[in-house]
């Protein structure tokens, strides 16, 4: 069964985890985890249809059914509350923190491995290696980027992802896989190496704008007065958009080709009735 933080919805979660149970034996039934949850088998079949709520009585029974741990039953808890919540604030926030403990199931890179980032290519290379198992041959790789990188330059990356730990081979010489399949900064990203990154994108993203035809690329642009407030409720958008973007990625079986997206708000003047400053 796949990891809680997968799911956006409890009441799937529930029927998967259920649906588990009876796998593993069959004598299992929806009646033996009502009795399990003290509840009647009714009861517990409305909360899994839809038609009713699992209340704060019920839900540490739940939480102690489903063996969920601390960071788990955290965001169970949430999915709860979010869909019994009326207010669009309260809802808004109430999802930002089950972002916030998704995000937390991505392997944080370490700062002494920020030279991963030293490169765009570095990290373009350790998501083509899901796709391209077999790196023996670092000319052929290189010719898949665009633009083409040169056979030393994705010869030194691949020893580099191998180095640190990223990537490595599998067994019976299946070529190299990925040891880290998602990877974050976190909210930690103040350094010299993730700026130059975030600056080479940039560059990628002018250069795919003149180079690439409008089916193969997506961009947008928007120019708009804002109070901080509104600032910092669009942070929050962008920031639950990248985990939701991420949650797709996750999902993927199979993916076929490697893609920057690029996130990027910025001010265009100083705040109106105030000097300038150095």
């Amino acid at each position: 069964m796949e990891s809680i933080f997968t799911y956006s919805d409890y009441r799937k979660y529930v029927r998967d985890a259920i649906a588990e149970k009876q796998q593993r034996n069959r004598s299992f039934s929806c009646r033996s985890a009502a009795e399990s949850l003290g509840v009647g088998s009714g009861t517990l079949s409305r909360i899994i249809n839809g038609s009713r709520h699992i209340g704060p009585e019920l839900l540490p029974k739940m939480i102690d059914f489903l063996g969920l741990k601390r960071r788990e039953a955290a965001y169970f808890t949430l999915l709860v509350s979010f869909e019994q919540m009326k207010g669009e604030d309260e809802r808004r926030r109430c999802y930002i923190e089950m972002i916030r403990l998704r995000t937390r199931c991505s392997s944080i890179v370490a700062r002494e491995k920020y030279r991963f980032f030293e490169k765009w290519y570095h990290v373009a290379l350790f998501e083509l290696t899901r796709i391209v198992k077999d790196v023996s041959d670092p000319s052929a790789l290189g010719a898949l980027f665009m633009p083409p990188l040169s056979e030393s330059k994705t010869r030194k990356a691949i020893e580099l992802l191998r180095e640190i730990g990223y990537v490595k081979k599998g067994a019976d010489d299946d070529g190299e896989r990925t040891v880290e399949p998602f990877l974050t900064t976190g909210e930690a990203w103040e350094s010299v190496a993730i700026h130059s990154f975030q600056v080479a994108m940039s560059n990628l993203a002018t250069e795919a704008l003149d180079n690439l035809p409008k089916e193969e690329r997506d961009f947008s642009t928007l120019t708009m007065a804002l109070s901080k407030d509104s600032f910092d409720k669009i942070r929050d958008v962008l920031k639950s958009t990248r985990a939701q973007i991420a949650q797709i990625e996750r999902e993927c079986k199979d993916p076929e080709r490697v893609y920057q997206i690029n996130f990027q708000c910025f001010p265009l003047t100083i705040p109106y009735g105030k000097k300038g400053g150095d």
